[in-house]
């Protein structure tokens, strides 16, 4: 691929200058461990081995001697997971109209024709009760296309005008959905979620909140109602897990929380409502904002003991472990993983909550982990952190946040290879399943070793996320 498009990237200003180097000083990353980076970029996503970037050119980047072309520019906002404003770039000018622009429009076509087409074959482990979905699935797919249309527009290219033609024409007629058959859907959402591309499992299951909003509006009892309400609330969960966990998208995460409190509140389903506010607390715990996601915590643990059960109330427990750790309360922690641990037996008859899936002994033995681990406890972390690995091999996107606190643990017990190989593994599986909280964990393990960036074991790592966070881009 030629190295430039007619577009260059120049350092805009004295604090632009300053913006790049500040970036790379924070990550603890040299020059070369940068270029070193870059090179392996160029590869993976462009097949490209002639790069010749080195660290005397991002020394001149740096200083703004030297124009950064529209490749780099690419490449370094891709490492450094940041826009070119914020990396103290600027775009001299938008590169002239020529056959590139048709490529791109062409390009943005054949994505969108990609993306239905992997959600047909997904739709196609759904079962039969899949139909249901088709007519709002018409509705997904042209949001979808007039989201890469304004897309396009912002990047100063024509709209996508043949993909947004072809969702158009007569909508199949609507069948009427059964509960059973939403239930069934829901079910199967649930098994894809743990292996299936989450850009794609997102689609019907929008599709789907958009039916059952249809099937609640026209019920016809009260019974009906109910049921269906509880459907929406477990969907609605889902869909914000969707957001948040895996696709790093917390404002729509927080309106499909927001919509499962209040169908689970509707439906009197305390447990439901349990899952949405501690999940919801997820939210501001991000920003460390923990007067907010405590109070949610709250709610959550309120809304269970009006119906108790062990395993929930232990997620609870555990969610705001992890809090405490990320804040730095590690006494706090501890003792919300202790009360982890007895609430998980508490209850002797426990019903059967089969949308609950992703808590169980071994993740909470992970979350004990974690805890131990930001503790400075590594020896009781790494057994926490082995009896959590006792997954089965399905559950790719738990076990890449164990694997990434593993390898943690292993390199403050000094054993950099092993730990990077725990690392490595861990990207391996979330190439098969994008997750973007277990990247941001191996982001964090990558922080932690750059400085060692010179070693064999740090720079197969360091490749090896490069290539996921192109494929997570």
């Amino acid at each position: 691929m030629p190295k430039t498009d007619g577009g260059e990237c120049y350092v805009s200003s004295i604090e632009g200058q300053s913006a790049l180097r500040d970036l790379r000083r924070q990550r603890r990353w040299t020059q070369r461990f940068v270029a070193e980076q870059l090179q392996s970029l160029a590869f993976h996503k462009y097949g490209d081995r002639s790069s010749a970037v080195n660290a005397d050119m991002v020394s001149k980047w740096e200083r703004g001697e030297k124009g950064v072309s529209s490749f780099y520019c690419d490449l370094l906002c891709i490492l450094f997971e940041a826009d070119a404003r914020a990396l103290g770039l600027a775009i001299a000018a938008p590169p002239p109209v020529s056959s590139a622009r048709v490529a791109d429009e062409h390009s943005a076509d054949v994505d969108l024709a990609g993306a239905i087409h992997e959600t047909s074959v997904l739709l196609s482990q759904l079962g039969p009760a899949a139909a249901l979905l088709e007519r709002r699935m018409v509705d997904v797919w042209r949001n979808e296309a007039m989201r890469r249309r304004t897309l396009m527009k912002l990047m100063g290219l024509a709209p996508v005008a043949p993909a947004v033609s072809n969702l158009g024409g007569d909508r199949p007629s609507p069948r009427i959905p059964s509960i059973r058959d939403l239930d069934d859907l829901a079910d199967r959402y649930q098994t894809l979620y743990h292996s299936a591309n989450p850009g794609v499992l997102i689609r019907p299951v929008l599709a789907h909140l958009n039916t059952v909003t249809d099937a609640i509006r026209s019920a016809r009892d009260g019974v009906s109602r109910t049921k269906l309400l509880a459907n929406r609330a477990r969907v609605s969960l889902l869909a914000g897990r969707l957001s948040f966990f895996d696709l790093n998208d917390p404002m729509t995460a927080r309106g499909h929380y927001t919509l499962s409190v209040e169908a689970a509140s509707e439906a009197g389903d305390h447990h439901q409502a349990a899952a949405a506010l501690g999940h919801m607390a997820f939210i501001p715990a991000a920003d460390y904002s923990m007067s907010a996601a405590l109070q949610y915590l709250d709610g959550a643990k309120s809304q269970a003991e009006r119906d108790p059960h062990g395993p929930l109330s232990s997620w609870v427990h555990a969610v705001e472990s992890e809090f405490h750790s990320q804040v730095g309360n590690h006494a706090a922690a501890l003792r919300a993983v202790e009360a982890a641990k007895t609430a998980y037996v508490s209850t002797a008859l426990q019903s059967d909550l089969r949308w609950f899936d992703y808590f169980d002994e071994n993740r909470l033995a992970g979350f004990a982990g974690y805890a131990n681990l930001r503790a400075g406890r590594y020896d009781d972390a790494a057994a926490e952190l082995d009896d959590a690995l006792d997954l089965p091999m399905s559950a790719i996107k738990q076990r890449s946040v164990f694997l990434a606190d593993l390898a943690t643990v292993r390199f403050h017990a000094g054993d950099l290879e092993h730990a990077c190989q725990i690392a490595s593994d861990a990207t391996d599986e979330l190439r098969r399943a994008g997750y973007a909280t277990g990247v941001g964990r191996l982001r964090e393990f990558h922080d932690l070793v750059s400085p060692r960036s010179s070693t064999p074991a740090v720079r197969v790592f360091s490749e090896r996320l490069a290539a996921l966070q192109l494929q997570e881009a």
